[in-house]
């Protein structure tokens, strides 16, 4: 399977490679309960030399759809892509706080578009600084460059296939990858929906990586998942739901979407849903 993630080593080495281009992916959760600075702001106080800041929701979503964070149309996410330096030959490593899979959101909206060189930083900005690496606060000089959306929409579920697993229509896997904090928020969920957090996926202590084999191998059990269905992550407004994607994809997972309006279209649409369990 194609590798996901590249370590703070690799990137180290290349920082003066005109062909790698760096995204900080730091955001605030769309929608949200978490309090803390904007991604923006983040990015200001300190950041990987050379990196661009994006955010998932300000910079990339749909604006037909303020009340979820899907990906911006194509051409949308074309002209921003571009404006910030980033092409059709670009490699391309995004990263994060290591708490909220922001990286992970970034990589998934550029493969769904056919950019495959795309990649997040293992550890993410705490791997960096605990390398002994430097952090910048100067901006990027950028050159435009020529960003040409492809497709690849297996990765993407929409609402109506979402629909058909409520509805009983679909054998498809329905997993509900949240984090805690923000899930307990909610009293209800997808019908159909089968709960597997997004704290159990990818742990924080290690800089959001993957959790470790055995522990993936064990949540696929428990929760009696087929690796080789079609299997569908949701959350919140896609962020943990990407980051569910990357790490089912490590588990051998080989056809895994993110449902892209999540629960805030969800509920926004009144679409069927059950207690929480």
């Amino acid at each position: 399977m194609k590798a996901d993630f590249v370590e703070v080593d690799w990137l180290a080495s290349r920082l003066d490679d005109p062909g790698v281009r760096i995204i900080d992916a730091r955001s605030v959760p769309h929608g949200g309960v978490v309090t803390m600075p904007s991604g923006k702001e983040q990015f200001a106080a300190g950041h990987i030399p050379g990196a661009v800041h994006l955010d998932y929701a300000d910079d990339l979503s749909d604006p037909a759809t303020p009340y979820a964070a899907r990906v911006a149309p194509p051409h949308r996410f074309a002209l921003v892509m571009g404006a910030h330096g980033i092409g059709d030959d670009s490699i391309v490593v995004a990263y994060d706080a290591g708490t909220i899979p922001f990286a992970a959101r970034m990589v998934w909206m550029l493969r769904y578009y056919g950019h495959e060189e795309a990649y997040v930083l293992a550890g993410g900005l705490p791997a960096w600084t605990a390398a002994g690496h430097q952090l910048s606060t100067e901006p990027r000089k950028i050159a435009h460059a020529e960003f040409t959306p492809g497709t690849h929409p297996q990765i993407r579920a929409a609402r109506d296939e979402v629909r058909a697993i409520a509805d009983g229509r679909s054998t498809a896997q329905l997993l509900e990858t949240q984090r805690d904090q923000t899930y307990a928020q909610r009293d209800r969920d997808i019908k159909g929906a089968v709960r597997l957090s997004g704290n159990e996926l990818l742990e924080d202590a290690r800089g959001g990586r993957v959790t470790d084999p055995a522990t993936l191998q064990r949540l696929v059990r428990e929760r009696e998942l087929n690796p080789k269905a079609r299997t569908i992550v949701t959350c919140g407004s896609g962020v943990s739901a990407s980051g569910a994607w990357l790490a089912l994809r490590e588990a051998g997972f080989n056809d895994v979407a993110v449902y892209d309006g999540s629960w805030m279209e969800w509920e926004h649409d009144a679409l069927p849903t059950v207690p929480k369990h």
